[in-house]
């Protein structure tokens, strides 16, 4: 049990015992069980999945080879595949999300627009990326600076293409986007009620009183960031909390006040619970002792109202679209079959890749005077007509591998290079051709070298290097 020769251990608080566990027997119980580990594979890295993981069972909503739960917690730090966005550590409940989204717009998730309002650390707006594939938009914002520079690290990893990451309230969204979105999901700040079998924190700080204000705070950012939602847009609504007040609640409160639709499907997976307020459904509900996962709510809201186009906004200061060299020297870097067809320069005078519509959207987002932190690929600088590739250019997955030499290095080597260390036994500068070379393990990269003669540069990110494993 997680309790055992725990010294930090806090027991679950009692108003919470008596009211939301004891309208759910078993939950009380199981939240002093040990906790599951999962993660997701990058559909765009595949690096041994799943048999790098021993005794790895698949997590049932994810899609064939994509989410597995593991027999136990291995030291991710020690693995480079980890360091260069092969796979994410995320809640197995979480992933729900993606399951959602795919049978939401099976057809049509090539092309949509998905913002993912309160996005950090990365985990669901990396799953997003994923399913929205190289033609689909998802803006990633966080109100918080400190977490959305997390945010940045995590989605340049993850390498797929089609992420902007902002920093801005909900309620600008509203006000300068009206009816972007094809889809706003809303993982709304919370009481934690699902996170008390893991972090004995979240016990202490919760109070009934802090449920309502949650809840309260929840319909704020909601209804600040409705108006983005196109008319028969979708909402998804999560929490990592049990009780009614902050799930079913304010799902129906939302359907009834701003106007919308509470969906329901067939085959939801085994355990996953439905939950109801007022006798009519509102989502579902993950509860550790009837599925592994942490305590996790969704549902999903159809706006009310006849589907509407929006118009394309003005290009915005900010992007300057390279001149035709400049243009093809960037263009040799890239797999055009991956999404990126557009090359400007921002704002910092770095380089950048897009997409056609994640252009168009960034556009929109600097006409809307958005805090824009990251967006598409930053490939890196141009110097007197070539380019000095960036880190994230390395680990985007549609990076043109044949336009340069790559070093594939075995586990001692990748950690000693992701310590930014200068060892010559593990780096030796006959493992590199000379010149820039990509630093790959077991094929996933994981940023520059450059060799000079018999000395080797390790052009790994100070910020980014590992201190301990």
């Amino acid at each position: 049990m997680a309790q055992a020769n725990n010294r930090n251990y806090v027991p679950l608080p009692a108003a919470f015992v008596d009211t939301v566990a004891a309208a759910v027997p078993g939950l009380a119980a199981s939240l002093d069980a040990d906790v599951p580990v999962s993660v997701r594979f990058n559909p765009y890295k595949r690096c041994g999945r799943p048999e790098r993981f021993p005794a790895a069972e698949p997590v049932p909503w994810g899609e064939p080879g994509e989410a597995y739960y593991l027999s136990e917690r291995p030291v991710f730090t020690a693995d480079p595949a980890f360091h260069g966005g092969a796979y994410y550590v995320q809640e197995a409940g979480s992933m729900f999300v993606g399951w959602l989204l795919r049978r939401l717009f099976a057809d049509s998730a090539g092309s949509l627009r998905v913002l993912d309002l309160c996005a950090a650390p990365g985990g669901k707006t990396t799953h997003i990326a994923s399913v929205a594939g190289a033609g689909g938009v998802v803006v990633a914002n966080e109100v918080i600076r400190s977490r959305a520079k997390i945010l940045v690290g995590n989605v340049q990893k993850w390498g797929a293409g089609n992420v902007a990451v902002t920093s801005s309230d909900p309620k600008d969204f509203g006000e300068r986007l009206p009816g972007f979105f094809d889809v706003v999901v809303v993982d709304a700040p919370c009481s934690g009620e699902g996170m008390f079998r893991k972090d004995y924190g979240a016990r202490a700080e919760w109070s009934p009183e802090n449920v309502q204000l949650c809840a309260a705070r929840q319909r704020r950012i909601v209804s600040d960031v409705w108006d983005a939602l196109r008319p028969d847009g979708v909402m998804i609504y999560s929490t990592c909390t049990f009780n009614a007040a902050e799930d079913e609640e304010n799902v129906r409160w939302i359907a009834e006040e701003l106007g919308g639709e509470i969906l329901s499907f067939d085959g939801i997976p085994e355990g996953i619970v439905p939950g109801f307020f007022g006798g009519v459904a509102a989502g579902w509900h993950f509860y550790p002792h009837q599925v592994r996962s942490e305590g996790f709510f969704a549902a999903a809201i159809r706006k009310s109202g006849a589907a509407a186009s929006v118009g394309r906004l003005k290009t915005a200061k900010g992007l300057t679209r390279l001149s035709k060299t400049d243009w093809r020297e960037a263009e040799r870097w890239i797999d055009g079959t991956k999404g990126i067809e557009c090359f400007a320069t921002g704002g910092d005078g770095a380089v950048y890749g897009f997409s056609p519509a994640l252009y168009d959207a960034v556009s929109a987002l600097l006409g809307g005077r958005f805090g824009l932190l990251y967006s598409g690929v930053q490939l890196g600088e141009l110097i007197r007509g070539t380019l000095k590739p960036g880190h994230a250019l390395a680990l985007y997955h549609g990076l043109n591998h044949s336009a340069l030499a790559v070093a594939e290095l075995p586990v001692e080597a990748a950690m000693e290079y992701l310590r930014k260390g200068v060892s010559m036994s593990l780096l030796s500068a006959a493992s590199f051709s000379e010149g820039l070379n990509l630093v790959t393990h077991r094929g996933v990269a994981l940023g520059w070298a450059k060799r000079i003669g018999n000395r080797c540069n390790n052009l790994y990110p100070s910020s980014w290097r590992i201190l301990h494993y």
